[in-house]
């Protein structure tokens, strides 16, 4: 449960990351922020937000709201709009893009115009889902700047998240059964094909798309090797399965939620931030060639601190929600205050690993892993979700 008192460490996490926020903006100028790496404090940026620009226009909205700066605000709105043209691009992204670009956009200046924004794309989503199976394709323009992979007949463990967060909104919003069963359709095949048995996760399959049904055998591309467990992919079944029970109250949903979120703090030490791959080789030889990746953690808390400040708990979802502190003190750990000498900074997120296969952005501040830790500590700050 959402605690009685937000801890004055929380509060001067949430005072840094806001300034540092602005610092960002800054930084980045009209161009959207990707990566920084802490040493040299320049920002890495991209001309369209790749993945990741919806989550930049929330972090804008809500220091905007927390600050009372109007013109912050309407920056925000400004660049949710600039979104707009990649409503076509056929990528799982636009979930996100859209969500946290549009849907909360709509949900905080009342505007028709984010709420339509919104429902195209989840429209534009729900109608990706293969034949046969209902799972979730990562889609022919898929835009992730270090990968290059792309296609209706692929998939991965990622999708539970950002594939469908605009279902369960525009569900609410439309009352269109479609959206709840094609994301249970997607959902309950991912337990069977993406979630082992000691409740890791993999990440690829390659589909035969007049199926919908899976072909060969899984594999990885950002995690060590295809039997392996990447992190941030473990973080997004997480945060996607508990997402999905806040959204049904189907227990099954928390079940698995938790069982992944076990799997997680079995396999981490106090700080609950994870190395970028559970399982690779190097963790039993030379631990310290193994990155961390904060940003991982960030998505976890993110969910759990949504359902922390839901009243009237079960207790299997009051056990979820008592982790959501742990994972926020963990991450406070990596995070720069004012006269840290380990960036240049305060509200630096230090740690996160984007693509350790490719050696890119290693050891850097990701702006998701940034925007989700800000947005778990405004939901336990205020006590609810912009939605």
């Amino acid at each position: 449960m959402m605690t009685e008192t937000f801890p004055s460490n929380w509060q001067a996490a949430l005072d840094a990351l806001c300034a540092r926020v602005y610092e960002i903006r800054a930084a980045a100028g009209d161009a959207w922020p990707y990566h920084c790496d802490p040493k040299h404090g320049v920002w890495d940026t991209t001309e369209d937000g790749d993945w990741c620009g919806g989550h930049w226009v929330e972090c804008l909205r809500i220091v905007a709201e927390l600050t009372g700066d109007r013109k912050l605000e309407a920056e925000s709105t400004y660049r949710a709009e600039r979104l707009r043209p990649y409503l076509e691009r056929d990528d799982m992204f636009r979930g996100h893009r859209f969500y946290y670009g549009a849907a909360r956009q709509y949900a905080w200046t009342k505007e028709p115009r984010f709420r339509t924004l919104a429902l195209a794309a989840a429209y534009a989503l729900r109608s990706m889902a293969m034949k046969g199976s209902g799972a979730m394709p990562i889609g022919t323009q898929v835009q992730v700047r270090s990968t290059r992979i792309f296609g209706r007949d692929k998939a991965c463990v990622d999708n539970v998240h950002p594939n469908l967060i605009l279902d369960w909104w525009a569900s609410e919003q439309t009352g269109d059964p479609e959206f709840v069963a094609g994301a249970r359709r997607h959902l309950d095949h991912t337990i069977e094909y993406y979630v082992c048995d000691d409740y890791s996760t993999v990440e690829f399959r390659d589909y035969q798309t007049e199926t919908g049904q899976p072909v060969g055998s899984p594999y990885t591309l950002l995690g060590a090797n295809d039997d392996s467990c990447w992190s941030r992919g473990q973080a997004w079944a997480i945060g996607g399965y508990l997402r999905a029970w806040e959204a049904t109250r189907d227990t099954r949903y928390l079940s698995i939620g938790r069982k992944l979120l076990d799997y997680w703090l079995d396999n981490t030490d106090g700080s609950r931030v994870p190395p970028y791959d559970f399982k690779d080789p190097l963790l039993t030889s030379d631990k310290s060639m193994v990155p961390l990746d904060t940003s991982a953690a960030a998505i976890v808390v993110e969910q759990l601190a949504r359902i922390s400040i839901l009243k009237n708990l079960p207790p299997e979802a009051k056990y979820v929600a008592s982790k959501a502190g742990v994972f926020v003190d963990g991450l406070l750990q990596h995070l720069t205050l004012p006269g840290d000498s380990r960036a240049r900074s305060a509200g630096v997120l230090l740690h996160g690993c984007f693509n350790r296969p490719k050696n890119y952005a290693t050891t850097s501040e990701l702006i998701w892993g940034t925007a989700y830790l800000l947005f778990a500590l405004y939901y336990l700050k205020t006590g609810r979700v912009v939605e």
